[in-house]
């Protein structure tokens, strides 16, 4: 009877290691696809130099591609540094652009999210992957 119960506490402390690597996995895997969608639209901007109406449509198009995510709840984008984000609407897509004005020139910061659905509770959460552009139209 002694060896069954020890068994019994293996069997759940493999459980748990196995459940722990499989949301280690998860992570990994929306983080690295937040990370190419983040880099891909700091592409698009940097190659028309701005985020103009060509770059938004280049982006659209590159997110319905990639599969990225359609958020439904419309939610807005938080201030960055004092900064509100200049994306009005993303044609359904979560994504955030930010620009910022220094005395070389300005560059944009864009925020995409990583996103974790829990079907049985109901919940799901999202992290912003965030990284900016190089400095464009640099001055003097």
């Amino acid at each position: 009877m002694k060896e069954s119960i020890a068994n019994a506490y293996i069997l759940q402390i493999v459980i748990v290691f196995v459940v722990i690597f499989i949301f280690f996995f998860a992570g990994s895997l929306t983080y690295s696809k937040a990370f190419k969608v983040k880099n891909r639209i700091v592409d698009i901007i940097e190659k028309y130099e701005a985020y103009n109406d060509a770059a938004k449509s280049e982006i659209a198009s590159t997110l319905s591609e990639m599969g990225y995510r359609v958020d439904t709840t419309n939610k807005g984008c938080p201030t960055r540094n004092g900064q509100e984000s200049i994306v009005a609407t993303n044609n359904g897509y979560r994504y955030c652009v930010y620009e910022y004005d220094t005395n070389k020139g300005k560059y944009y910061g864009v925020a995409a999210y990583m996103y974790f659905d829990f079907p049985i509770i109901g919940n799901h959460l999202e992290f912003p992957v965030y990284g900016e552009t190089k400095i464009m139209g640099i001055i003097g």
